[in-house]
């Protein structure tokens, strides 16, 4: 078992663009505090920090692995119930909901694609002869 903490040591021996893409993600889920008064922005920090609560149970199981993408699948059925209030959303709302948005939609490529690779690594190691 892994020390949670242990993720941001990992994190930081990345490529330089892992950290600032996942500091980019933690800063604009946190702007929802921003706008707090909106019950989509409290609902897009309760998904957050779940996430991030389930990245560390992942990585305290398996490491820094590309099974950690599974930290972010309530970000799938988030995804499209942000796209669906863009439309209705105002202002300074309207465009933090579209970056958010654009955001998670790349975040969640990545993510399908390392957990992806995982378990066909898996199951290509589980196929070979011990």
């Amino acid at each position: 078992m892994n020390n949670p903490l242990g993720f941001f040591v990992d994190l930081l021996q990345q490529p330089k663009w892992i950290p600032a893409w996942v500091s980019w993600l933690v800063t604009i889920n946190l702007l929802s505090l921003y706008f707090w008064t909106e019950p989509l922005a409290r609902l897009v920090l309760g998904t957050f920090l779940v996430s991030a609560m389930l990245m560390m149970t992942l990585y305290a199981r398996f490491g820094f692995e590309k099974i950690l993408g599974l930290g972010h699948v309530l970000w799938i059925p988030l995804l499209p119930w942000l796209l669906a209030r863009i439309p209705d959303a105002a202002g300074g709302l309207r465009a933090y909901l579209a970056i958010l948005a654009a955001s998670i939609a790349v975040s969640l490529v990545f993510d399908i694609t390392d957990v992806w690779k995982y378990l066909a690594a898996r199951r290509a190691r589980s196929r070979s002869p011990q």
